[in-house]
């Protein structure tokens, strides 16, 4: 409908310059003198010559003398001489009285001034057209910006976001431009896939969640079978029991190892590991310890009373890494020391081994990082990333330093 608005009032610019140029032609071939009017002009002089009252005021003329002198003249700016007369095109005749030349009138040359008004009046015209012409055209150009240019931008940038995994920002539909029906189809398709990925994630997080706890349901049970067979194999006296003890230990070795390889490769980040902390009472902490220490190395220790802000299986998970850690590298007695300070819940977990180096002290929470002393020890680096990460998201941390000796893992749990 607007385009044929604007059509339609372009047409109507055109015409009116068209008619306005036609006009003028027209009239160019009209400003001719009026033979008429001068006759009769010429007429009334002459039977009227000298009494000046009668004579026809109807076009302006001079009235000259046979001598040059002016007799009369109805304009000052119409020719007083005959060569003036002649230089501007005027119209000379003679004024006879008694059949002799009296003098001459000269009429005006109006035909330029005539011709200079219309062309003025056209220039007028037509300019005022162009204005409106180009009023039209600057606004049809940002009509057509709105309706055809913005909505195709805004389509081709939603394509680059749905290209780039941006599908969280709408489209917006505007049925009354042309691609109403294509922006309602494309974010309906954003809706589609955000839906479908949605879904994906968590089946993937559910993997992760379940891979997660499968690793460490597994890894503690056969930990507990390595120490077993280890402590079987040094009671043993017959070689064929030592031998079978040997062959637990290691298949015990090689499933510990696939443990971490699986737990490894299906969590590249931490954070698609879920964390859902809750209060709780200090008492988990405490079992979560117990069952960490299947060699119970750890001996008696105290957890003050208290709640704290914890996810149950992360914390277990996180004890898990550090007592499997101190068991690999350490191999000697573990002490556990809690107390409640600054809004934390304090635990200390400490081994007396040969520890790391200051350097390596400052880098053992970060991804595949590991110490010196894991040289010929299987391991994937990643326990003390994720204790570190499991930590965090309960509000927490873990803080290590090297003793004298062995080395420490400060667990800071906050209480509620």
């Amino acid at each position: 409908m607007r385009k044929k608005i604007f059509v339609v009032l372009i047409v109507i610019t055109f015409l009116i310059e068209g008619s306005v140029s036609l006009l003028f032609l027209r009239r160019s071939r009209m400003v001719e003198q009026d033979t008429v009017v001068i006759n009769d002009c010429v007429k009334t002089i002459e039977e009227n010559f000298g009494d000046e009252s009668k004579y026809s005021t109807e076009i302006p003329y001079s009235l000259i003398d046979t001598d040059g002198k002016v007799l009369y003249q109805t304009d000052e700016d119409v020719s007083s001489t005959i060569n003036e007369a002649i230089k501007n095109g005027d119209t000379i005749l003679d004024i006879y009285q008694d059949g002799h030349v009296a003098g001459k009138i000269i009429f005006k040359n109006s035909t330029q001034e005539r011709i200079l008004r219309w062309q003025n009046y056209i220039a007028v015209t037509i300019l005022l057209s162009s204005i409106v012409q180009a009023i039209l055209v600057v606004g049809y150009a940002l009509y057509l910006r709105k309706t055809i240019v913005k909505p195709f931008e805004e389509l081709s940038d939603f394509a680059q976001r749905v290209a780039g995994g941006d599908l969280d920002v709408p489209l917006d539909r505007d049925k009354k431009n042309i691609f109403g029906s294509f922006t309602e189809a494309f974010d309906l398709m954003r809706t589609e896939l955000r839906k479908s990925r949605a879904a994906e994630k968590a089946t993937y997080d559910a993997k992760k969640d379940m891979v997660a706890q499968l690793s460490h349901d597994i890894k503690t049970p056969v930990a507990s079978i390595k120490s077993a067979s280890e402590f079987g194999y040094e009671l043993a006296k017959d070689e064929k029991v030592k031998e079978r003890f040997n062959l637990i230990n290691f298949k015990a070795d090689e499933l510990t190892i696939l443990v971490d390889n699986l737990f490894a490769e299906s969590v590249k980040d931490a954070s698609e590991i879920k964390v859902s902390p809750r209060e709780n009472d200090s008492s988990t902490v405490r079992e979560a310890i117990l069952h960490a220490d299947f060699q119970k190395r750890a001996g008696e220790f105290e957890i003050p009373e208290c709640t704290v802000f914890t996810d149950k299986l992360r914390l277990q998970q996180a004890f898990d890494n550090v007592f499997i850690n101190s068991y690999k590298y350490a191999d000697t007695k573990i002490t556990v020391d809690a107390k409640l300070e600054d809004g934390y819940l304090k635990v200390a977990i400490r081994d007396f081994g040969p520890g790391v180096t200051d350097e390596e002290v400052a880098v053992l929470k970060e991804k595949y990082r590991r110490g010196k002393n894991s040289e010929g020890k299987e391991g994937a680096g990643i326990g003390l990333y994720l204790t570190s990460y499991f930590l965090k998201e309960m509000d927490g941390d873990i803080l290590i330093t090297n003793e004298e000796p062995g080395l420490q893992v400060l667990f800071l749990i906050r209480t509620v």
